[in-house]
């Protein structure tokens, strides 16, 4: 056993020593030189088919863009024919809806449109615009808030200012310093709040890309409803068919 031990040791020995007596190219040797000019040549003929690449991609997004703004514009011209649409929007959404007083679905009853807009250039952000016909709140016709994107997500950037009236500036103000809370009126107050990436950033990507999805969503009501049955939703102005399921 101990000669078995001796002879494989010896071996292995005799490998080692010929593993040593092995020459490796060291850095900076010649066969080193020649992949890395081989590397650099290739580099300097894949930079301009990346160029070129990258100009198709911005040439084909902005063609996309046109096509989009089309639809777009049509959808928002149709949706303003709709009394109350963006309201049951925002309530019917899961999220939103839980950040709603009925205060603030009382005012979301004068929101006529909403529009998202993304740019690039100078610097990469996304412009939300709310449209709101005359009513009892604030004077604005449009409020407009903007975000930057980057790699931590929606950083709050500028935002118009909000024309209370008279009657509801000291309710708004009493509203805003007694509540600290993540919701949707502190959103819409103050555009650097705590949470402000989070409302726009769910306003961004759910609302505005498929509004209808959210429109035509009704809460089932606490009694069983007999399909084709029309109810009334607590808020709404209209009447709506309410099927299991939907």
């Amino acid at each position: 056993m101990e000669d078995t031990e001796v002879v494989v040791y010896q071996e292995q020995k005799q490998v080692s020593s010929e593993e040593q007596g092995q020459e490796h190219p060291r850095p900076g040797a010649p066969s080193d030189r020649l992949a890395l000019e081989a590397l650099v040549a290739l580099q300097l003929e894949l930079d301009p088919v990346n160029k070129k690449a990258q100009r198709a991609h911005a040439r084909l997004k902005h063609k996309n863009c046109q096509r989009r703004r089309v639809h777009l514009e049509h959808r928002s011209a149709i949706i303003q024919g709709i009394p109350g649409f963006w309201v049951e929007v925002f309530m019917n959404h899961p999220q939103m809806s839980i950040l709603m007083s009925n205060q603030d679905e009382d005012m979301l009853h004068f929101m006529t449109n909403l529009k998202v807009e993304e740019y690039r250039h100078p610097t990469h952000h996304c412009k939300i615009t709310l449209s709101f016909r005359r009513n009892r709140y604030f004077q604005n016709e449009v409020i407009v808030k903007e975000y930057l994107i980057n790699v931590t997500g929606y950083q709050a950037s500028c935002s118009t200012p909000v024309q209370w009236y008279q009657g509801f500036e000291r309710k708004a103000y009493s509203r805003r310093h007694h509540d600290s809370s993540v919701n949707f009126f502190n959103w819409f107050f103050d555009h650097n709040f705590s949470g402000s990436d989070w409302i726009a950033e769910i306003i961004i990507k759910d609302l505005w890309p498929n509004p209808l999805q959210y429109y035509v969503k009704r809460k089932a009501p606490p009694q069983e409803v007999l399909e084709g049955q029309e109810v009334r939703r607590p808020g709404s102005e209209h009447w709506h068919m309410c099927c299991p399921g939907t």
